[in-house]
């Protein structure tokens, strides 16, 4: 498995190590630095990711985009000497985790999304960090939470850094870690951002750092992946969806877009031997994955033989839509088709949070919320922001669709989500969230791109020039024709309807 590995290595987990030997390079640290290794892509670093700076040593896992240049280890490590840890706030983006030893302690910088999700054995006498909690857990020194697995079974993932097991807990993003504990090294929330109309740019922007054959887009029937390709040339791409599905013919619309494109059933691909096996190495004690996303990322590997980055469209649909604010429930439908009703309830956040999560008992939400406030109680944001930026760190896109979207599809390519990156980031994250909801937030980051992109509908049966009244009436046929209708239904319907066939 892909990442850094502190006074532990990757043979609890062999089914992930198998596969890290077909994809992947191993480093192993310098016997004067103790145990330690890194599992990273020889496309992104073609030398081993160390160097060293008087007398200070410098090892990454992942990558990075720093003062304009990307992977540029060497400028890194020198302005940390020279200057401080405070000057990692001024990489752009990047899925990373940084080990410094400096003679004398070793710290572990963590990227300001934290989406290496990588874990921390806080009962070791000595800094023991892995990417998976299988490789710290000791039945001897680490207890089973019965509430934390309560609440994994209930939301299939869980919360804030917490694991199932007392003494382990995911690393904190945005913050050093030492002997000492832990420090904040940066602060995601600036006063001063770009315009919603202006984060096609910074999408053109972040694209460029890579060489376009080695890129590849993965374009669904939605707006988040034609977000990114209507704002970057892309050589490669692909869609994967149930066979004649609107998943496959809308996306296909684009394919000339495109000089290699790919189209195919993500049910076809024969199951990747070990696929079973490395979900349950890899989300030990915090999640519960999704099926078929790693052979599907293998066959994509296979197939773009070249391609070893992959930009994801990771929780667009956060900001685009507001999704972050919606919950389920009658209540829920109804306020999904009049949005404008949402304003005038004046919810706080915790409200907010507890409709999401109703499911939870009192207990177990509190422990979700006294979290939520601990993380939230200092940003200056409003208490909508507020919910949409837990959820996005350490909620349900921070410790869910991270594992699908970054952690498997790592083990293959460099993965790119261009709204983690953090110009965007604080675009949208200020936005006007109730405008989010009633897609008027949507049509604004749309406005300067070209028409082509615009016309098209999506799954949901509207297009960016439907008026945005209509959209919630649209949404709401279409929503009951994926479940009523196996010919529309997308590929998470589709495996969900599986699933229930095999109970």
């Amino acid at each position: 498995m892909r990442g850094l590995y502190i006074n532990c290595d990757d043979t609890n987990i062999p089914a992930s190590a198998e596969l890290a030997k077909q994809y992947s390079k191993k480093f192993v640290f310098p016997s004067d630095l103790g145990q330690g290794q890194v599992i990273f892509s020889p496309d992104e670093w073609p030398d081993d990711p160390i160097y060293s700076y008087k007398n200070n040593t410098f090892i990454v896992a992942g990558w990075f985009i720093y003062k304009q240049k990307r992977n540029n280890l060497a400028e890194l490590a020198a302005d940390i000497y020279e200057t401080g840890v405070e000057v990692v706030e001024n990489i752009l983006a990047g899925s990373f985790l940084l080990y410094w030893w400096d003679g004398a302690t070793a710290s572990v910088i963590v990227d300001p999304f934290g989406i290496s999700s990588h874990y921390i054995d806080l009962h070791s006498k000595t800094i023991r960090i892995a990417p998976s909690v299988k490789v710290l857990y000791d039945p001897q020194s680490h207890t089973h939470n019965a509430l934390q697995q309560s609440i994994l079974e209930k939301k299939h993932h869980l919360f804030g850094d917490f694991t199932i097991y007392d003494g382990i807990e995911r690393l904190t993003p945005g913050h050093v870690f030492n002997s000492q504990g832990k420090t904040p090294y940066t602060k995601l929330i600036h006063s001063q951002y770009i315009s919603l109309e202006e984060v096609g740019i910074e999408v053109r922007e972040l694209a460029s750092y890579w060489h376009k054959n080695n890129c590849v887009l993965p374009l669904s029937s939605g707006l988040d992946s034609r977000f990114i390709l209507a704002n970057n040339a892309f050589k490669n791409g692909f869609t994967y969806g149930p066979k004649n599905s609107p998943e496959i013919t809308i996306a296909g619309k684009f394919k000339e877009d495109f000089d290699n494109y790919y189209a195919y059933d993500f049910s076809e691909p024969k199951l990747h031997l070990l696929e079973a096996e490395i979900n349950r190495e890899m989300s030990f004690g915090v999640l519960k994955p999704i099926e078929r996303l790693l052979t599907n990322y293998a066959h994509v590997k296979a197939h773009f033989k070249n391609v070893f980055v992959f930009f994801d469209g990771y929780c667009g649909d956060v900001f685009q839509r507001g999704t972050f604010i919606n919950f389920k429930g009658v209540q829920g439908e109804l306020l999904k088709i009049f949005p404008w009703v949402y304003p005038l309830l004046k919810w706080d956040a915790r409200k907010i949070l507890r409709k999401r999560h109703s499911v939870l008992t009192d207990e177990e939400f509190e422990v979700i919320y006294n979290d939520f406030h601990q993380k939230t109680s200092s940003l200056a944001l409003d208490d909508l922001q507020k919910v949409t930026y837990y959820e996005f760190l350490f909620g349900r896109g921070g410790r869910y669709a991270v594992f699908g979207s970054n952690i498997l599809c790592a083990q293959f390519f460099s993965v790119v989500s261009p709204f983690a990156q953090k110009h965007i980031f604080n675009a949208v994250i200020h936005q006007n969230f109730y405008d989010s909801i009633k897609y008027k937030s949507m049509k604004r980051l749309w406005r300067n791109l070209p028409e082509k992109y615009k016309k098209e509908k999506v799954e949901s049966g509207y297009s960016l020039n439907t008026n945005v009244m209509l959209i919630p009436f649209i949404q709401i046929i279409y929503r009951i024709m994926f479940h009523l209708m196996p010919s529309r239904a997308n590929y998470g319907v589709k495996m969900r309807r599986e699933e229930k066939k095999k109970r």
